[in-house]
């Protein structure tokens, strides 16, 4: 088990503003398995690493849809 630092621990409302969309976007995205977080109690935290790999796994969709010349 590892310690995560106080630092690394994000709620949604930081989330939100690092992805530049609604609180309820991120929440909807962790209800769905999309964006990895835990509760505590009934509120949603996230690991800055998760969400890097969030969006890092973006691009590269992204990258993949687009089409080759």
């Amino acid at each position: 088990m590892s310690i995560v630092a106080t630092d690394d621990i994000l709620e949604p409302k930081e989330v939100a503003q690092r992805l530049r969309v609604s609180v309820r976007t991120v929440t909807r995205l962790a209800e769905n398995g999309e964006l990895i977080g835990f509760k505590v109690g009934d509120r949603w935290r996230f690991q800055r690493s998760d969400l890097e790999a969030y969006i890092e796994s973006q691009k590269r969709k992204r990258q993949q849809e687009k089409p080759h010349p």
